[in-house]
């Protein structure tokens, strides 16, 4: 007969599984205490997001048209553009303007913040969302035609930058801006393309980053953003994850995932304040806002 396990009294079991479970694990991304503040609300499909050299957030409604801003020191939320062409994704160029893929309106819209005129720097094609360098180069996602394309600096001659088997939609770059990131929409990849210099794509992709996906396989991959140590950030039908560098076969690391706070519907666009201390989210009806660790966005 093998010998018999030892016997430990029930009280100590019991205490020693109580003791395990009254210990939550530390939170990796938000500040203790810290909880979802709504920033705005009541929108059809809140979307893309950018912050001003003064710290000013700006974010759209796609299917009202409309372009706001949030005051950096009161929160108070203005429209300034309520017919911006269903512009989605936005962001700031090095010229200070304020750039939207309006596919409505078939263009890439420039706004000047001093006035809010806006104008057409290209026009012909229906564009997603957008990511643009340091040199003022532009590169945008068109997904019913499964192309990214690319505007010259200063110019804004286009040209495509590479056709897809699938379709494009959230885009960014690495930190040190050589390799552009396109996400699969309708996948669980994000695709990183070389860049060579000025800034044109030098050759084919490869799996950049791998994120969960639901059991349809349907990740709804879409607005994203690379911290400086490497990591993604991108909105998914599964929440915000936050997928370290090497996640792409063959690499490590762990992969975070946020789920939508109280049933919201997925998380569509992404985005930490320039200061590092707060994580933006667009769940389409409205946008959120979470205060995060000191250390979370640090190299």
């Amino acid at each position: 007969m093998p010998p018999r396990p030892p016997q430990f009294p029930l009280l100590l079991v019991l205490a020693f599984g109580f003791a395990r479970a009254a210990v939550p694990a530390p939170d990796l991304v938000f500040a203790a205490g810290s909880d979802w503040e709504v920033v705005s609300s009541g929108h059809q499909f809140a979307e893309g997001m950018a912050w001003d050299a003064d710290g000013h957030l700006y974010f759209t409604d796609v299917p009202r048209g409309q372009l706001f801003r949030v005051d950096r020191a009161t929160g108070a939320k203005t429209l300034v553009d309520a017919a911006t062409g269903r512009a989605n994704g936005i962001a700031f160029g090095p010229d200070g303007r304020l750039y939207g893929c309006a596919s409505g309106d078939r263009c890439i819209y420039a706004w000047d913040p001093g006035t809010w005129r806006k104008t057409k720097v290209t026009e012909g094609t229906q564009s997603n969302d957008l990511v643009i360098l340091r040199d003022g180069t532009i590169f945008y996602t068109e997904p019913g035609t499964m192309l990214v394309w690319r505007l010259a600096p200063r110019t804004f001659d286009r040209e495509v930058a590479a056709k897809l088997p699938w379709s494009p939609n959230g885009i960014g770059t690495s930190p040190d801006q050589r390799t552009l990131l396109v996400a699969e929409f309708n996948g669980d990849t994000i695709h990183g393309f070389p860049l060579e210099p000025g800034n044109r794509v030098a050759g084919p992709a490869r799996p950049a980053y791998k994120v969960a996906v639901p059991a349809d396989g349907q990740g709804k991959l879409d607005g994203l953003m690379t911290l400086p140590d490497g990591r993604l950030l991108i909105g998914t039908a599964l929440g915000l994850q936050i997928v370290p560098p090497g996640s792409a076969p063959g690499g490590a690391g762990r992969l975070v995932i946020v789920p939508a706070p109280q049933g919201r519907p997925r998380n569509n666009y992404v985005r930490v304040s320039p200061d590092g201390a707060w994580l933006y989210e667009a769940h389409a009806l409205d946008l959120l806002r979470r205060r995060l660790r000191p250390e979370f966005a640090r190299p």
